[in-house]
């Protein structure tokens, strides 16, 4: 039985894997948070699960003027090597006199609440996966 093909355990990768996404984007954020002009990035979480990904395919959005949704048409298209888009926000305080948009305080704290998430899905994951081998067990008496 592969435990991939189950909803639960292909959610709970799915979101580990833009979890682990999340935290190399923050490193680098980190890293280079003495950069002259550079600009925190950051990760878009996946907004529908991979069975909802047909109906989603359907559904396309269409720009009627340039300033509706400028916010959505403006972000860089980068995607990483799991396919998750990673843009560059407006940043939403003052840069730094060099014009760096990094703020070491709110990098830690995404950090900290990446790795917790983290930590959850793989206590999710261990939990499903020893209850299906309890339920897989022969019980003999």
């Amino acid at each position: 039985m592969d435990l991939k093909n189950l909803t639960v355990f292909k959610l709970a990768n799915q979101n580990m894997n833009y979890l682990a996404a999340k935290q190399k984007v923050i490193a680098e954020n980190i890293a280079n948070a003495a950069t002259p002009n550079y600009l925190a990035k950051d990760i878009e979480k996946p907004q529908f699960l991979a069975e909802m990904e047909e109906q989603r395919s359907s559904l396309k959005m269409v720009v009627t003027n340039p300033k509706h949704f400028a916010e959505l048409v403006s972000v860089s298209k980068g995607r990483d090597a799991n396919g998750f888009r990673v843009y560059t926000p407006q940043p939403k305080d003052a840069l730094t006199i060099d014009g760096n948009g990094v703020i070491l305080e709110d990098q830690m704290n995404e950090a900290s609440k990446a790795s917790s998430e983290y930590k959850r899905m793989v206590t999710i994951y261990n939990t499903y996966k020893n209850m299906l081998s309890v339920a897989n067990t022969k019980i003999t008496g």
